[in-house]
């Protein structure tokens, strides 16, 4: 195996674990905001429909080099 191939699986293997960390992150960070008093001023002020909306847009991610 050459040294380019060697390195682009290194790097598909990278992005694959940042990708599962920025998931867990995700997830981790909605549960945390949902049983946070924050949420239930967003519910109060948006409803519960709208709350939970803008939680699925809550996205935690890692960026490269951080």
């Amino acid at each position: 195996m050459g040294k380019g191939r060697r390195l682009k699986g290194l790097r598909k293997l990278e992005n694959s674990l940042e990708e599962q960390f920025s998931e867990k992150l995700t997830i981790n960070f909605q549960k945390e905001l949902c049983n946070s008093p924050l949420w239930d001023q967003m519910v109060a002020e948006f409803g519960e429909k709208r709350a939970e909306e803008f939680l699925k847009e809550c996205k935690g991610e890692l960026k490269a080099g951080s």
